[in-house]
């Protein structure tokens, strides 16, 4: 009798028979197939390596093809084995004299079965399952997913087999999955009781996720999960089902659920490791960045003990393939919590094991946080993950890294980044650390400076020539001569004749700019005072024309040209190639980032260059600093008169604006909102453009400056000739539901009651100055002693109050508002007045109203 006989049943195999055959043919005594229907060339394969290739037809029950396959051996052991399995170099070499060691009484040998799940062989799963048998000693059982049913004694063998089955095409998973579904669909119909249900709904759910649609995967593994929390008993396949579906919860967002089922996992059996990442995963999910940690530890503890005794697991091993993911997730949560010592650490530990490839998704997520962090500190452990990038040919992006570092000058070594796919902007950062030029205008618009003059005349020239080299600008000009029109070419010599200025060449700088007049008469203005101070002495020093031709054709624009639209969408990072005026300013009115922008703006050196300097400014410190935001709009309005009415653009700013100050006003109230209105709003030459709103003590808030009565009544009046309808109104609807809700038949006359007359006429509302009812329509917006305009018992004031939390809400903006009531200060006011509240609330477009009655 030989010692060991290899039992297969196979249908189809071409594609893997051969190389499961060549990894045992020299280990076995006796090599036994049993063919269930093949229409390939298995059948001829098998003929080569044994003669014992028997013909059984399939009757859809594994366990009963694999029962008749183990009729054949005649061996004293008997390997199971399946033809997309190989035999592992350390089962070629112990296996036989391990089973030569054995005692008499031991029937069943576990081993290791390491299934890859990928063509990289990287990812892996692992488990240990009952594979060698004294022959005649097991059984099977189950028509899907056979489970043998064997004799003790039973040991472990570290002795692993190779799986390459579930590595597989389209065409191949589909007809798995359908073969396998079907049959569990039906053994699932005659279950007689919940265990056996519960078996046969964990391989349901497993079936489902290879190769069915992922709502009936959710389905079967919700109703596996309502199972697995009644029965009494939960076989070892439910744990694996438990750490699958556990995950699927955590993704899901269903964290109680997840947390039970993971929780349920390690109580029952506390050695196996794939709990314990799913626990850091829902720690992931629930940004439990501690927890995550001590899982990610608990975890690494349990699989270091199962990698040395995986024979002992009857059941499948997941998590083995993401320990490289529980290092990014532990380098993830490291970083939430600033502990750069630890990130650091686990970043090396990452790359100095052989741990399989995680989600590069999961890579980006820690590589973007380190970039969002201080990278000074990271650097370490940046290395390491970028070499574990490379290592496992990563394509992530690190184009933002790059940028942080390229911001903060961190040192590091270019080399590693230089070999990850840069964008061009990246590359040109990367030129600019390693050479220190000025890379600017290599950048905008891909180096083409031509183009930008073409496309933007005059401005464009001027634009480009600010940003030019000393030593190139007379090149460029000379270049320029022949490609562009006559008025950018008269500027073109204008700009030449500075040049020759400058060099002392003083003949040439006549011509030139004679030539400039000759063909831009427009240029004489400018260049008339230069040649007349030539004529009175030859002086290099002499000022050309460049600044007056700045100022004229830049007048009113923010820059020369509209810089962004050539900058491939990074007009927020020039400064990271240039350090001129201009990269600065374009990179500050681009970046979101409010302290970016002041950071960025304060470099400027040339404020006079940009007429919006201040405004950009100012608007940086709204949130930051409204004090300091209040002073720099004003600034701004003094600096560029323009801005004292951005909307219209009719009404410059003139600092004559009549304003008032009262007894109530307090310099420590609090400001609440402050901004330019006129972004929003022109003020028609008489209401500031800049105002804060501050929060009285008593609780209404008021506009600084305070506009006096007469600027308002002024602007009323100016209101009325600019606009067709008013900015700000009460709108018919409301006007309607609330007059007819009160049930009102008259009331006294109010301001512009005329345009609500037919709102009067369908409520038969009489208009009688003998009426006890009144309205008032935002006065009280208007008027801090509207106790002058309460005529009437019966009260209806109508009031707008901004959104605190929006400084876009449109009521901050309005010239005419002067006072926001909060409903207590109201109440108080109309108290003190001799009237009570009876009703207040909101109308739906968001007007406030409040009835008062005496």
């Amino acid at each position: 009798m030989g010692l060991l006989s290899v039992a297969m049943i196979v249908k189809n195999e071409e594609h893997n028979l051969e190389r499961a055959l060549n990894s045992i043919k020299d280990v076995v005594d006796e090599i036994v197939i049993v063919d269930t229907g093949s229409t390939d060339r298995t059948v001829e394969i098998a003929k080569k390596y044994t003669d014992k290739v028997y013909f059984h037809p399939w009757k859809n029950d594994f366990s009963e093809a694999r029962n008749n396959s183990l009729k054949y051996p005649t061996c004293e052991w008997v390997l199971i084995f399946d033809a997309d399995e190989e035999a592992s170099e350390e089962f070629r070499k112990n296996i036989r004299q391990f089973l030569q060691s054995l005692p008499k009484d031991v029937n069943t040998v576990y081993l290791p079965t390491i299934s890859y799940l990928d063509w990289d062989f990287q990812r892996t799963e692992v488990a240990s399952t009952a594979r060698i048998f004294r022959n005649g000693t097991v059984y099977y059982e189950n028509i899907v997913h056979n489970q043998a049913i064997y004799k003790p004694k039973v040991v472990n063998a570290n002795f692993p087999i190779i799986h390459y089955g579930y590595i597989w095409t389209r065409k191949l998973k589909k007809q798995k999955y359908d073969r396998t579904a079907t049959l569990i669909r039906e053994q699932l119909k005659g279950c007689k009781s919940e265990g056996e249900k519960l078996y046969y709904l964990v391989q349901l759910y497993k079936t489902e996720k290879t190769g069915g649609p992922k709502h009936l995967a959710a389905q079967v593994g919700y109703e596996t999960y309502l199972l697995l929390r009644k029965v009494s008993k939960i076989p070892a396949i439910a744990l694996e089902f438990a750490y699958i579906f556990g995950l699927e919860l955590a993704t899901a967002g269903l964290y109680d659920m997840a947390q039970e089922l993971l929780e349920l996992t390690i109580r029952v059996v506390p050695e196996y490791p794939d709990p314990y990442y799913g626990m850091l995963f829902l720690s992931y999910k629930r940004q439990e960045w501690e927890k995550l940690l001590e899982w990610r530890r608990r975890f690494i503890e349990k699989t270091e003990e199962a990698s040395k005794n995986v024979e002992k697991f009857s059941w499948t091993i997941m998590s083995f393939k993401e320990l490289g993911t529980a290092d990014l997730f532990g380098c993830l949560a490291a970083l939430k919590l600033d502990d750069y010592e630890k990130f650091n650490q686990i970043a090396l530990n990452l790359i100095s094991q052989d741990a399989p490839a995680a989600n590069q998704a999961i890579v980006q997520v820690v590589l973007d946080e380190v970039a969002a962090k201080d990278i000074a500190k990271a650097v370490d452990g940046l290395k390491a993950i970028l070499q574990y990038c490379l290592k496992n040919k990563m394509a992530v992006k690190v184009d933002g890294l790059l940028e942080k570092i390229a911001e903060k000058k961190v040192e590091f070594d270019l080399s590693l980044l230089l070999q990850f796919n840069l964008s061009s902007f990246s590359k040109l950062v990367l030129e600019r650390m390693q050479t220190g030029k000025d890379l600017l205008l290599k950048f905008i618009n891909n180096g083409d400076l031509l183009d930008i003059v073409q496309k933007e005349k005059i401005r464009g020239l001027i634009f480009v020539y600010s940003l030019l080299e000393d030593s190139e600008k007379e090149s460029f000009l000379r270049n320029l001569t022949e490609h562009v029109e006559q008025d950018v070419l008269g500027c073109v010599h204008a700009l030449l004749g500075d040049l020759y200025l400058k060099q002392s060449k003083f003949l040439d700088a006549i011509r030139n700019y004679r030539k400039a007049i000759e063909l831009l008469p427009e240029l004489h203005k400018f260049i008339k005072p230069v040649t007349d101070d030539l004529k009175t002495r030859l002086d290099p020093t002499i000022e050309g024309v460049y600044d007056e031709l700045y100022k004229f054709y830049t007048e009113n624009l923010e820059l020369p040209i509209d810089v962004g639209k050539y900058c491939q969408n990074k007009a927020d990072k020039l400064y990271l190639l240039s350090d001129s005026d201009i990269a600065y300013y374009v990179s500050a009115i681009n970046t979101k980032d409010d302290e970016k922008r002041i950071e960025l703006l304060q470099k400027v050196k040339d404020i006079e260059k940009f007429p919006m300097y201040y405004y950009r400014l100012a608007k940086s410190y709204e949130k930051k600093d409204k004090k300091k935001a209040f002073e720099l709009h004003i600034k701004a309005v003094e600096h560029n008169e323009r801005l004292g009415d951005i909307s219209f653009g009719v009404y410059s700013f003139t600092g004559l604006y009549p304003n008032s100050v009262f007894s109530w006003m307090k310099e420590d109230d609090e400001i609440v909102w402050v901004g330019n209105i006129s972004e929003r709003f022109s003020g028609l030459g008489v209401i500031h453009p800049v105002r804060a709103w501050k929060m009285s003590k008593e609780g209404f808030i008021y506009a600084l400056p305070y506009p006096s009565n007469d600027a308002l009544k002024e602007y009323k009046r100016r209101e009325k000739q600019s606009y067709k309808t008013l900015s700000v109104s009460v709108k018919k609807q409301d006007l309607y539901e609330l007059l007819s809700k009160f049930g009102w038949e008259d009331l006294k006359e109010f301001e512009n009651h005329q345009e609500y007359e037919s709102v009067m006429k369908e409520l038969g509302i009489v208009v009688d100055e003998k009426s006890d009812n009144q309205v008032l329509l935002l006065n009280i917006n208007e008027e801090f002693d509207f106790e002058k305009l309460l005529k009437g018992k019966n009260v209806l004031l109508l009031h707008v109050f901004p959104d605190l939390s929006n400084e876009q809400d449109p009521t901050w903006f309005y010239p005419a508002f002067r006072l926001f009531w909060t409903l207590p200060a109201l109440k108080k006011k109309l108290k003190n007045l001799g009237y009570e509240v009876v009703e207040n609330g909101i109308c739906q477009s968001g007007l406030r109203y409040v009835l008062a009655k005496l």
